[in-house]
Parts: C-alpha cells; structure tokens; sequence
C-alpha cells in the first residue's frame, strides 16, 4: 500500500473510534441513570475508553514501522541497477561531448566538478543512485590519466595546480567511500558489488598516479585486492581485466630494470630503441623468469578484458595498444620471430582512427574540446610507437618527419618521435 494513502485509513479509524467512544459514553449515561451500582459502570467505561486509546496507538506505531522498513527497502532496493547490467557501455561521444572545454585547467574543473556534484550530501536517495553514480564515475576513470600530469614535467606553478588536483580526486574517493558506509548500515548485502566497484576506482587511480610518478609502487598492486571476476557490468570487467594487464606488464619492467641494476646498468624505457639488444642478450635469472611470467599474465588479461566489449570502440582501442606492447616485449624475451604485435598495434590504431573521426564528425573539428584532441593524441602515439618498434625489430616502416604531435601534454608523442629520428639521425650518418 503506498504511503500517501495511509491517511485515508487514520481518518476512517480515527472516525470509527469516536463512534465507538459517544456509543459508549451514551450506554454509561443511560446505565448510570437507571442503575445506582454507578462505579462499575465507570469503571467499564474508563477500561473501553483506554482499550480504545491503546488499540490506536498500537495502530499508530504498526503503521509508523510499515512506513520505515517501506523506506529503508526503497533506499536499499538494488534490483536493475546498472552494476548488474552485463550489457553495460560507456556513452564516450556524450561524455567528450559534454566535457566541451577547450584548456586542460578548465577540463580538469569541469570533469572533477561533474563527479564533486554526483556526490553532494544530498544528491544520493537509494543504493540503486548510488551504484548509478558510483559507474557514471567508473565510465570517465580513464580521462583521469589526461589531466594528471607526470612529476618533474612542469614548472612548479602547474605542479602546484596538479597537486590541487589529485586532493580533490582523493576527497572525492573519500567522500564516495563514506556514502558506501552510511548504505551498508541500510543494506550489508546489497553493498558487495558497490565495495567491489569503489575498490576498482581506488585501484585503477592508484595506478594511474603511480604512472604519473605521484605516489611510489606500492600502490600498483592495490588491483589484487579486487575481487574483479564477480563484477557484472561489463566495462567494470573490462576496466579491470585492462588494469590488471597493466599493473602485470610495470612488474615485468621492474623486474628487468631490477635485472639490468644488477649489471650496474640506468634504467631504460623498456620500449626504446636502444633496450632491443640488451633484452635479447638477457641472461637466464630469476628477473628474467617473472618478467615472461607477468606477461603472459598481462596478455591474458588483456584478451579477457575485450570478451565482452568487442563492439566497443574506446575500450579496444586501448587495449589492443596496451596488449601489443606487452606482446613485443615477450618476443623480444623469448627471442622469438613472432610478429603478432605488428598486428594487435595495427588493429588498435584502426580503433582509434574510428573513434577521432567519429569524434572530428560529430563534434566541431575546428574547435577541438580537450579531451577531443587527447583522443587524437592517442591515435598519434599509437602510430609513432609502430614505427618505433618496427625500427627496433628491424622491419619496413614509413615516417613523416614533419608529423604533428598535437598537444602533447604530456610529451609522450615528443619523447618517442625522438626517439626515432635520434635512430634515423645515426642511420643516416652511419651511410
């Protein structure tokens, strides 16, 4: 029975008790007249009066604990949310649509004050808008990774403003973390996937900041605390198989740094032209067996992060990147001719063309927002790093000196085209 009709009955009831009470104020009235024994009358009609009033408030308090526990099952209520939804996507052209300004500073306000407000002290009235809001911020994790910048790559003025970021990320996982607890008081059982899901987040910008080189290594690993595998939505899945493979491919480049400190050796970008011979020449250690064993891992990951999205642009655009590079390491480990991460970096640089001309359609190319021209970015570095280690493994490849690196923000595209035009430079000195 819905709740705003209840009043409805307390009228009847009300109305129904004050009949019974004048039908029995009349029968006192009249017994007490024509019977002189008028105590006992008084007192049957003190102990009908009080019956009565105690038969209301019973009433009363049985529709006040209806009218709770119907509150606590609308707040608690998790049936439909979208955590279970296994056919789940990521609307990203709404989202880069609506994150529509053009300067990182201004993004960075926008997309954090879009997240701030999901979570304002009264924005959240159910578990079911809680878990809503919790994958709403799950969906936009990866523009996180374009508006924190890398340590030491910039003035101390922006570094300054950098850090004035990650406190309003981290008080905002706070303050994500304090809701969950206020709704596990409500429903202990309806909460494991929302703490799953805000376990995810936590993980997945703990290893974005340990790429940023903002916090130490210690944080890569918070993704084994995720009990991934029972999460339902897809692009949680997907974001967490994906992460996964990253967090194993850093273990695997720290343990072949580790190796090559061993031999007294800098650490190297592991990616770079130059590492191609050492990670050949690499001696039988114990280095060099975890290392393969992490990337077999990440690689595994990686193909279990893409089951369920396979129509889904933004995702495989980013994974098969991130699987091919895993891919060329291990064959360079195992000194193996298998090229198959020509191909995975091919069809992840299909991917992203797609979607920056999906974008470039749809929203205004001349203009570019943000994060529209961060996408482009990608593409540009997908297409350099081919290059690159086409170079490194010796194959046919085709550069354009005179390529654009857009905006570059944080000077990945510029640290690997020099990389490559460092290697063409000797080349062509060595001829």
């Amino acid at each position: 029975m819905k709740i705003k009709y209840l009043w409805r009955i307390y009228v009847i009831v009300i109305s129904l008790a004050i009949i019974a009470a004048l039908c029995a104020t009349i029968v006192f009235l009249r017994s007490a007249s024509a019977d002189h024994n008028t105590l006992d009358n008084l007192i049957t009609f003190v102990v009908t009066i009080l019956s009565m009033l105690i038969a209301i408030l019973a009433y009363h308090v049985s529709v006040k604990t209806y009218i709770s526990i119907d509150s606590v099952n609308a707040i608690s209520r998790m049936d439909g949310n979208v955590m279970e939804n296994e056919n789940y996507r990521t609307g990203i052209i709404s989202i880069i649509r609506h994150f529509n300004e053009t300067d990182r500073i201004n993004a960075c306000n926008q997309l954090i004050g879009h997240l701030e407000q999901l979570f304002k002290t009264n924005s959240i009235n159910s578990g079911a808008r809680l878990a809503d809001n919790i994958q709403e911020m799950i969906d936009v994790i990866v523009l996180l990774s374009f508006i924190v910048k890398r340590k030491n790559k910039e003035t101390d003025e922006q570094d300054q403003y950098n850090n004035q970021i990650i406190a309003r990320i981290e008080n905002l996982m706070n303050k994500i973390e304090n809701k969950v607890a206020t709704f596990e008081q409500l429903s202990e059982g309806s909460c494991i996937l929302i703490r799953e899901s805000v376990k995810l987040l936590k993980a997945v910008y703990a290893y974005q900041c340990y790429k940023s080189g903002t916090t130490n290594n210690e944080n890569v690993a918070l993704l084994m605390d995720v009990r991934g595998a029972m999460l339902k939505n897809a692009i949680s899945r997907t974001i967490y198989y994906n992460y996964m493979g990253l967090m194993y491919m850093s273990k695997a480049t720290e343990c072949i740094n580790k190796y090559f400190k061993s031999l007294n050796k800098k650490n190297y970008d592991i990616l770079s032209i130059e590492v191609v011979p050492l990670l050949k020449e690499m001696q039988k250690s114990s280095e060099k067996d975890l290392a393969i064993i992490y990337l077999k891992e990440a690689i595994l990951n990686f193909n279990q992060a893409v089951q369920t999205i396979k129509d889904e642009l933004m995702w495989n655009a980013f994974i098969q990147y991130n699987k091919a590079r895993a891919q060329y390491i291990l064959s360079l480990l195992l000194q193996s001719n298998d090229k198959t991460w020509e191909t995975t970096m091919k069809t992840a640089i299909d991917y992203r063309l797609k979607l920056v001309m999906i974008l470039n359609d749809i929203l205004d190319e001349n203009k570019k927002t943000y994060f529209q021209r961060a996408f482009s970015d990608q593409l540009k570095l997908a297409q350099l790093m081919l290059i690159r280690l086409q170079i490194a493994s010796n194959m046919p490849f085709e550069y354009n000196k005179s390529i654009d690196i857009g905006c570059d923000e944080f000077s990945r595209l510029r640290h690997i085209k020099n990389d490559i035009e460092t290697y063409i430079k000797r080349q062509t000195i060595t001829e």
